[in-house]
């Protein structure tokens, strides 16, 4: 009989499990250039993979959620990675844009069960006061996605060609699927049996969407996730197409902007219990705010080169770093009988509104940063402003009748 894990393994397995998609899809970014020229096709046509991931990746999260409440988390990860390597395996032989677009909706449906399912994990695991703590150290582990990625990437992209990447991710696939299967024990010991009956998942999503709060704590990530995004969808074209950086060097100057995410996830850790969560999220979206500023004002100055576009996305990545965890513990803990169905949307908002903005402001760039800077810093006012709306703004009571 398989011994249960100790805590501290088993925040490692849901770490490496939520890594996965965002890891999946970067890696790719340092071989879009490549992928264009081969494809004969634009620098707004390769970014599609990016946006088609985050699709597939967000309309996953509505489904394998409910699905590991019904069946249980284990089944339901260990189906999906099966889904990701063969999909994997399709998209390094496609042989044009389009069959490649279809295997990574497929390779992003197979991956979508790894961040929702692992978030419900840790709700089944710990307890309330501790949740958010853990979400921090997770995401601590989620931002090493998009950290190893573009380096493992670029690497790759130099020795063996952009198809090679995709072999690398059906072996990397088939490891977690043998991690699923021979450690990870089920961790939902209350199977809801109703949980995907069309009526019941309706019911629960229309639950989510009509609570103000919810919607308040989600549309942080969401909004984070959208400024992070942009900078993915347009790192590559600026880095590498303006500014020559090789597909290699370009995966170690990615590192250090979603480090300084992991950074901040880790200060986040050791002092959210204290301050509270939206303390925490104000603090991160004013630190957003200033940074997104400092990355418009230094272009319009003239002053245009690899620091100047790294460091200032750098502090806004910061600035996201405490609010993920704080929005993931605000907008999941009120629901413990339906965790899976609250990550699901969590997840599925927060992709889908990163792919939306990563593909318009793709589309707009023009031989400058500037599309790509003026949409990272849109984003921290607008989440300050929702956050206040939704969240910190008491809603007003009808005034008693006069007798």
């Amino acid at each position: 009989m398989m011994a249960a894990m100790s805590r501290p393994v088993l925040i490692l397995l849901i770490s490496a499990l939520v890594m996965l998609g965002p890891f999946t899809n970067n890696i790719m970014v340092p071989s879009l250039p490549a992928l264009a020229t081969d494809l004969r096709i634009g620098f707004g046509d390769a970014q599609a993979i990016l946006s088609i991931f985050m699709v597939g990746f967000a309309a996953g999260q509505l489904f394998v959620g409910p699905m590991s409440d019904r069946f249980g988390r284990k089944p339901v990860l260990t189906m999906s990675l099966v889904l990701f390597i063969v999909a994997s395996v399709l998209s390094a032989f496609a042989p044009d844009l389009y069959s490649l677009c279809a295997a990574r909706l497929v390779q992003a449906l197979g991956a979508s069960a790894t961040l929702s399912v692992g978030r419900a994990i840790v709700r089944d695991s710990f307890e309330t006061e501790k949740m958010a703590q853990v979400y921090a150290y997770v995401g601590t582990a989620l931002a090493l996605g998009p950290i190893v990625g573009p380096m493992f990437g670029g690497v790759i992209e130099v020795a063996a060609g952009w198809r090679s990447v995709f072999l690398f991710l059906a072996g990397f696939g088939c490891l977690m699927l043998l991690t699923i299967v021979f450690l990870l024990r089920e961790t939902n010991l209350s199977l809801n049996r109703d949980a995907t009956r069309p009526a019941r998942l309706i019911g629960n999503y229309a639950t989510l969407l009509s609570t103000r709060l919810y919607l308040g704590y989600v549309l942080c990530n969401a909004i984070c996730y959208g400024g992070i995004f942009a900078f993915t969808s347009c790192s590559a074209y600026i880095l590498i197409g303006l500014l020559k950086v090789s597909p290699d060097v370009f995966g170690a100057l990615y590192a250090i902007t979603v480090s300084a995410y992991g950074i901040g996830t880790l200060v986040a850790s050791q002092i959210t219990r204290r301050v509270g969560i939206n303390r925490m999220i104000v603090t991160g979206g004013l630190i957003m705010t200033i940074f997104g500023e400092i990355g418009v004002i230094l272009p319009m100055l003239g002053y245009f080169n690899v620091w100047t576009v790294v460091l200032p996305f750098a502090g806004f990545a910061f600035g996201t770093g405490f609010v993920f965890p704080s929005g993931q513990a605000g907008g999941i803990s009120p629901y413990p009988k339906m965790a899976g169905a609250a990550s699901s949307m969590l997840s599925c908002l927060q992709m889908s509104t990163a792919a939306v903005v990563g593909a318009v402001t793709a589309r707009m760039l023009d031989g400058s940063m500037m599309p790509m800077a003026w949409a990272i810093f849109g984003m921290g006012p607008v989440l300050l402003t929702s956050f206040y709306l939704l969240v910190l703004r008491k809603p007003r009571t009808a005034a008693p009748s006069a007798a």
